[in-house]
């Protein structure tokens, strides 16, 4: 005799309006190719590669955002922020995924303090965000990472080392970096 026993089933589609908590899709991006900086190391760049698309089955869903980065910097300080494609080419740093304002000073999801020695060019750091959006829209919605350092002459790398030459030595290696979008019933 066979017996199936349930606590609730959820429908494919996720849970019915005005409940909570399931999840209808997930979507991952997975960046193992290194990245740096392309120039004016003090205002933000979306790291190329390092984005997910997702396309909300119903405007009242949320958007669940996880982020696994791997990173370095050349001198002094690096930082990471969430993006949201706005238009065309374009993306704005999503507000309540960053530290509030204080005057110039970053406002980000996460950041390293690289050692200034001659030591520094070996580290890699590790940056994690978990994010909460609420996009209210059943359109495409582009999530990225964006990367900047800590002054003008200074650069900073995803999935690599600040000094890259060295392809012979353990402790200079490359890591991967992913971002993940789940669509969760509001």
């Amino acid at each position: 005799m066979s017996e199936l026993r349930t606590n609730r089933i959820v429908p494919r589609d996720g849970l019915p309006s005005g409940s909570a908590g399931g999840i209808i899709q997930v979507k991952n991006t997975t960046k193992t190719d290194p990245w740096a900086h392309p120039g004016g190391y003090t205002a933000y760049a979306v790291v190329d590669g390092l984005n997910v698309v997702i396309t909300p089955t119903r405007a009242d869903s949320k958007i669940l955002i996880t982020a696994s980065v791997n990173f370095s910097t050349q001198y002094w300080q690096g930082y990471g922020a969430l993006y949201k494609k706005v238009g065309a080419g374009s993306y704005a740093i999503v507000d309540g995924a960053v530290g509030g304002a204080n005057g110039s000073a970053p406002r980000y999801s996460f950041s390293c303090l690289q050692y200034s020695g001659a030591q520094g060019a070996q580290n890699q750091y590790h940056g994690t965000l978990t994010y909460l959006d609420s996009p209210s829209t059943t359109s495409a919605v582009t999530y990225a990472i964006a990367m900047r350092g800590y002054s003008t002459s200074f650069n900073v790398y995803v999935n690599r080392n600040h000094d890259d030459s060295r392809t012979s030595n353990d402790y200079y290696g490359r890591g991967a970096s992913f971002i993940t979008a789940m669509e969760v019933s509001g």
